[in-house]
């Protein structure tokens, strides 16, 4: 059991969340999370960090307090028995590497399609599993496996009573009671090894018993004491498999909940070094998270305090200089930094300089974006060094910052952080919103009547909510803004995937327009309220859509909303037969599985054998099956996106491509020359 639980990372994906019963939260059901990230927007006094702080909650270190009920429903709560209240429950996606983990200790562990977890107000929890079809039964984990320890034991036995034989054909006295001695192996061969509190008396009474047994001369007395030397050893070996609790290797493979929060997180500028080498957590979290991220570990800093060689010192807090502060700067595009760290005796010193002032500065003197921007890596990439999969927390991220800050805190969240990591932060910037990608947006809202915080999709609709959803609405009318105010031409894309692969596109095959067009979107989401924008605006604008179900539906939509026909371009339309169902199949196979190669870097991805199969969909299931996650349809293609721009891709790819970017220009060219000769009537 100990090979399977303990190889590499593990994968385990939150799917949903149920919270119950958890201050201004009464109940919100079957709240389905993102892949990878997870974007909360709502007013304020919603309840969006009393969400977040439910997650978290769910860390069996925080101990529930009457406080945590809703205060409407408190009195008649605490009438019930605690373990009788759920707070909050989780179902988690186990990969195809976390089932053969399992499946020691969980029975048809292959067949689960997830785990159910909740966690109650006395701290205790509850398992289920949830099959493909939704069956859904109690977790039963399975005893440890000690069935080679056990086979051991009855060898030994077996070895035992062999020997005993010869003994009795020696020595008649002995002979007349070897059966008493079979009668007392017989018995410990029958017992139950898994009992681990009887298994001391087991090893005891048997020992004892043999003894006992009447006219053993010295060699049969030497065997019997070597038996049980042997089966004491053996059973020892039994009680250490058996104190592994099969929960807890289960719960060890649970992701973890990781909260970033200011005020426990915040780099102090020096620590007491005696505190902080007997308790850093308790001395700073914050200085902790910074020396895991530097790589400074607890021995090697008191070893630099005390040594008496200065150089030595100097040329260690150099290179830990060194080591932190190219790692912040890749994604900190506001200024470059270096960070410093001072051994002394006494303390653990740390300051700041920067390109324009090179004298040290302490962290509480720089400004609070820095600040703020300093503990944030430290504590995300403290946070997800663990081998068990990390889901990051962030309340707010970059609030202190400049949009162009958060957009840096964008890029790092989702370069930086490894592939098993999803994040989940609220925000009220529309920077830290993807207008391409609607789908990660939940809005949060604080009902009345007492039904408390409900947590929803993002709805655009004709009763869309519009102070609810500021950020989106910002986010999205920054992106037209752009288009507007820097572009002559627009291209309206269905879904967020196809965005990058346009700009791709017109890199390789348009390059002297790329300036001239902007690509926006996501209709898919948006529906017709986008393409009526530019349509009412009188703007040069095309709407493309994949020849799939759902680009063919969207026509549909778009037509009865009054968007024109000839506005509205199919993949079929501009390669007839040939084009397939999306953009990717446009790309050979060779070009597409390179793009998927370079965006999946730690994985080993086997290239799947041409079929008539959708080429998204192929990548989709060899990675649901084959590697345990969700493919990036987006992922990759931005990947393809940067191959195009540098001139990387081949020449099959690139010609299929100018047919459908030709396509595009012909239906803008058509209505600009429109747009001409009314504007000369």
């Amino acid at each position: 059991m100990a090979d399977s639980l303990n190889d590499s990372y593990t994968n385990m994906k939150l799917k949903k969340v149920s919270i119950s019963t958890f201050r201004s939260i009464v109940d919100v059901r079957d709240t389905d999370l993102e892949e990878r990230l997870t974007v909360l927007v709502g007013r304020n006094e919603q309840g969006k960090t009393t969400f977040l702080k439910a997650l978290a909650s769910f860390d069996p270190s925080y101990s529930y307090v009457p406080s945590d009920l809703p205060n409407h429903l408190a009195t008649k709560l605490e009438e019930r028995p605690k373990s009788e209240i759920p707070v909050i429950t989780l179902w988690l996606s186990p990969d195809g590497a976390d089932k053969n983990r399992l499946k020691d200790i969980v029975p048809d562990a292959a067949f689960v399609d997830l785990f159910r977890v909740t966690r109650y107000f006395d701290g205790h929890y509850s398992y289920s599993a949830v099959s493909a079809a939704g069956v859904e039964t109690k977790l039963e984990f399975a005893l440890p496996n000690i069935s080679k320890e056990v086979g051991a034991l009855m060898l030994e036995g077996e070895s035992l009573s062999a020997k005993l034989g010869v003994h009795a054909a020696r020595q008649p006295s002995f002979k007349i009671h070897k059966a008493q001695a079979d009668a007392q192996l017989d018995a410990f061969k029958r017992a139950d090894f898994n009992d681990a509190a009887q298994l001391d008396n087991l090893v005891n009474t048997v020992s004892v018993a043999l003894m006992a047994v009447p006219g053993q001369d010295q060699p049969i007395q030497n065997d019997i004491a070597l038996f049980g030397q042997d089966i004491r050893a053996t059973i020892n070996s039994i009680k250490t498999i058996l104190s592994r609790d099969p929960v807890g290797v289960f719960f060890e493979l649970l992701p973890r909940f990781a909260y970033h929060t200011t005020s426990l997180d915040k780099i102090p500028n020096e620590v007491n070094l005696a505190d902080f080498i007997k308790d850093p957590e308790k001395t700073s979290r914050g200085m902790a998270n910074l020396c895991k991220a530097t790589g400074l570990s607890i021995q090697r800093i008191a070893e630099l305090a005390s040594t008496a060689d200065a150089d030595r010192r100097h040329v260690a807090e150099d290179h830990y200089k060194n080591y932190i502060s190219g790692g912040i700067n890749e994604y900190w595009t506001q200024e470059s930094y270096e960070v410093h760290f001072q051994f002394e005796r006494d303390k653990l010193t740390v300051s700041i300089t920067d390109e324009n002032y090179t004298w040290r500065i302490p962290p509480s003197e720089r400004s609070d974006g820095f600040q703020w921007y300093l503990s944030f890596y430290s504590t995300l990439l403290s946070a997800v060094s663990a081998p068990r999969p990390t889901i990051v927390l962030l309340d707010n991220p970059g609030f202190e910052l400049h949009a162009d800050g958060q957009r840096d805190i964008k890029r790092f969240l989702a370069e930086k952080l490894p592939w098993n990591t999803q994040i989940i932060y609220i925000t009220h910037s529309p920077a830290m919103i993807d207008p391409y990608d609607l789908e990660q947006v939940r809005e949060i809202e604080l009902m009345g009547s007492g039904q408390g915080t409900k947590v929803r999709k993002l709805r655009i609709n004709s009763g869309f909510t519009f102070d609810l959803a500021e950020p989106v609405r910002s986010a999205v009318a920054a992106s037209l803004v752009t288009s507007l105010m820097f572009n002559e031409l627009s291209i309206l894309v269905d879904g967020a995937a196809n965005k990058p692969l346009l700009e791709g596109a017109f890199a390789a095959t348009q390059p002297g327009l790329v300036e001239k067009i902007v690509i926006n979107g996501s209709v898919s989401e948006s529906k017709e309220r986008l393409p009526l924008f530019y349509e009412r605006a009188k703007l040069p604008y095309v709407v493309y859509l994949d020849a799939d179900g759902s680009g063919r539906g969207l026509v549909q939509g778009l037509e009865r909303a009054g968007v024109p026909k000839s506005k509205i371009t199919l993949l079929s339309d501009a390669l007839p037969g040939d084009g397939g169902f999306e953009l990717e199949g446009l790309l050979s196979e060779e070009f597409y599985h390179r793009a998927v190669s370079e965006t999946y870097s730690d994985q080993q991805v086997p290239q799947p054998p041409p079929s008539a199969e959708r080429r998204t969909r192929k990548y989709e299931r060899l990675f649901r099956d084959g590697l345990g996650f969700e493919f990036s349809r987006r992922r990759v293609g931005e990947t393809v996106r940067r191959l195009l721009q540098a001139d990387k891709g081949d020449q099959l790819s690139v010609d299929k491509l100018k047919q459908i970017t030709e396509k595009l220009l012909g239906a803008l060219r058509t209505q600009v020359a429109d747009h001409a000769r009314a504007a000369n009537k």
